[in-house]
C-alpha cells in the first residue's frame, strides 16, 4: 500500500519572536535523576565506563543528592537522587522512572542572567547556592515553553566576566 500526502503549498515557518542570547552561556551538564545514587554510579563507571568525578554531596534546600560522572570527552552528567517526600526529583522517579531530568548552562553573571531571561518569558522556580561544590550559584528556570533548565555561576566566573 502506498501512502500519498496531500499536496500544499511550501511550508513557510512561523516567525519566532526575537530573542536576545544571554552572553557568555555555554553547556555545563546534563542532569538525570535516579532512583539510587549508589546503583546509578555502579551503572554509569561500570556499564558505560564513565568517571566519577566528584563524592555525593546533599543539597538540603533541594532535598536531593547528587554526584558527578564524566563520559568522555569532557561531557558531565549530574546524578539526582531524591530525598524524601519533599523532593521534586523523587515524586518524579516514582511517577515515570528514572531519566533525564534538566540541562545546565553556566553563564559568568547569575543574577544578570536571570534577569534577561525573565524578560523574555522564562519562568524563575528557584535560586540557590551549594557550599562546597564549583559551581556555587544555581537557579532552576522553565523556559516560556515551560522546559525545564538549570543555570550556574562558578566563583571564578565573576572574575572573568
Amino acid at each position: 500500500m502506498t501512502t500519498t500526502l496531500p499536496s500544499s503549498k511550501p511550508h513557510t515557518p512561523t516567525p519566532v519572536r526575537t530573542r536576545t542570547p544571554v552572553a557568555g552561556l555555554r553547556f555545563h551538564h546534563i542532569g538525570v535523576a535516579v532512583k539510587s545514587l549508589e546503583e546509578a554510579l555502579r551503572n554509569y563507571t561500570g556499564l558505560f565506563g564513565m568517571r566519577q568525578i566528584s563524592l555525593p554531596v546533599v543539597v538540603p534546600g533541594e532535598h536531593v543528592r547528587v554526584c558527578f560522572v564524566e563520559a568522555p570527552p569532557g561531557v558531565l552528567i549530574e546524578l539526582v537522587e531524591g530525598l524524601g517526600q519533599h523532593s521534586p526529583v523523587a515524586a518524579i522517579v516514582a511517577r515515570t522512572g528514572a531519566g533525564p531530568y534538566h540541562i545546565c548552562y553556566q553563564v559568568p553573571d547569575l543574577d544578570q542572567a536571570v534577569v534577561q531571561l525573565r524578560r523574555q518569558g522564562c519562568l524563575r522556580l528557584k535560586r540557590f547556592a551549594c557550599p562546597g561544590l564549583d559551581p556555587l550559584r544555581f537557579a532552576f528556570l522553565l523556559t516560556p515553553d515551560r522546559q525545564l533548565f538549570e543555570l550556574c555561576e562558578a566563583e571564578n566566573d565573576k572574575d572573568n566576566a
